[in-house]
């Protein structure tokens, strides 16, 4: 199950369903939330061997900054990216 997303100013919150858990996302990881989101499922967690290379290619985010490492970490705590 994808958490609750709600957009606030430029960055949003999500919040987990499952473990009651709200957090708050950056703008950068508000956009990378909405845009796996768009090609996830909903249901099952969206592959990283899939996730990586639509952020390089289609964002043109560099996957391997600490930052972005962080938000994807995030992402799978949350459910929303598998391994």
């Amino acid at each position: 199950m994808q958490p609750l997303f709600r957009r606030l100013g430029e960055g949003a919150v999500a919040f987990d369903q499952r473990n009651w858990q709200t957090h708050i996302l950056t703008p950068a990881a508000a956009v990378i939330f909405e845009a796996l989101s768009e090609i996830g499922d909903g249901e099952q967690p969206l592959p990283l061997n899939r996730a990586l290379p639509f952020l390089r290619d289609e964002l043109e985010v560099d996957t391997d900054t600490p930052e972005i490492r962080q938000v994807l970490r995030s992402l799978q705590e949350m459910g929303m990216l598998g391994g």
